[in-house]
């Protein structure tokens, strides 16, 4: 009868042992289960193997590519080897430093940043000039700019005329004489005008003017320079007598060709192919045959007797004046001059 409550009290002791032992196995495996919670979200494992990409995105995934606003020349009228500003203007949404890197297919890129220069080639053309800007993580924008390079065309002086009332080709001293010309430009660009004279005073702007004639006899001559903005100029000049009595009156000349059909009229000129010959005629009231005639020319070889000349055309391009003076036997003397043109190139007397 002793021995049974003995038996009754080991039982519960070894059911306390074995609820401690369980205990301490579920907090060992929460303690592992919570660690490696931790090492699987900083390492990523979690969002892998749960198949959740919706964490937030690394720094790189938030860039937005910069984006290029405007390719700008400096001017649109490029020649060859004339040198152009170019500017890019770009912009980024997330605020980064921009890089700029320039090409083009023809000529050269100088500088670099949104500003460089390209110095043209030395042929016309078409031309591309390309940029690329970048932001520094892999944000790129492109962008070209097409650029056309010709040669500017020089302005011509068709006409130039002096008018001094009813006296021909003569002033007296003090005189005021009317002095216009009419200019073109094959590209149709704005003229400037720029007057001089040998002697005298030069009054008014633009493509007519007052010259006052000077007291000194003889030969004056009144010139004008007409320019466009591209360094494209010509120049021309007239001849004026100034006499105090009344000289011989020059009132024009005829021309004619004489071993060609390349001469054609030029706007109040001529045009001729080189080392072609024609003839000249001043138109000289001359009823007496007393007057005398001197003739020159700034190129090419002129033959003269009287109020006739021929001239032989130079193997250069350009323009050249005859001169012709005429003095009576009192020593007054009136001067008038024709102005030819010498072309080299056959199809362009078409």
């Amino acid at each position: 009868m002793s021995e049974a409550p003995e038996e009754k009290n080991e039982q519960p002791q070894e059911s306390a042992k074995g609820s401690r032992k369980s205990a301490g196995l579920v907090v060992a495996v929460v303690a592992i289960v919570v660690v490696l919670a931790v090492v699987a979200i900083n390492a990523g494992w979690l969002g892998a193997l749960s198949g959740g990409g919706d964490g937030p995105p690394a720094e790189d995934e938030l860039n937005t590519a910069p984006e290029i606003l405007s390719i700008t020349p400096a001017t649109d009228r490029i020649t060859p080897l004339a040198v152009t500003a170019i500017s890019c203007e770009a912009t980024d949404p997330d605020g980064d430093e921009l890089t700029y890197t320039w090409s083009a297919s023809g000529g050269e890129i100088v500088g670099d940043g949104a500003g460089v220069k390209w110095t043209a080639p030395d042929m016309e053309g078409l031309y591309r000039v390309f940029v690329s800007v970048a932001d520094g993580r892999d944000g790129l924008a492109e962008a070209s700019l097409a650029l056309r390079v010709r040669a500017n065309a020089a302005p011509e002086i068709l006409i130039m005329e002096s008018e001094a009332g009813e006296n021909v080709g003569w002033v007296v001293p003090g005189a005021r004489v009317y002095v216009h010309c009419e200019a073109e430009d094959g590209d149709g660009d704005t003229l400037t005008y720029e007057w001089s004279a040998t002697e005298g005073e030069v009054f008014g702007l633009g493509d007519a003017i007052v010259w006052i004639a000077p007291e000194q006899l003889g030969i004056h001559w009144v010139s004008v320079l007409a320019e466009d903005s591209y360094g494209g100029s010509a120049e021309r000049s007239i001849p004026i007598t100034v006499n105090a009595a009344e000289p011989p009156a020059i009132l024009g000349f005829t021309l004619r060709a004489l071993d060609t059909d390349m001469f054609h009229p030029y706007g109040d000129s001529w045009r001729i192919f080189q080392q072609r010959s024609c003839a000249i005629d001043a138109l000289v009231d001359d009823k007496d045959g007393t007057y005398m005639y001197r003739w020159s020319a700034e190129k090419g070889a002129i033959d003269a007797d009287g109020p006739n000349a021929v001239w032989v055309a130079p193997t250069f391009k350009g323009w050249v004046n005859i001169l012709l003076q005429v003095s009576d036997s009192h020593g007054n003397e009136s001067s008038a001059s024709v102005r030819l043109y010498v072309e080299t190139c056959p199809s362009c007397m078409d």
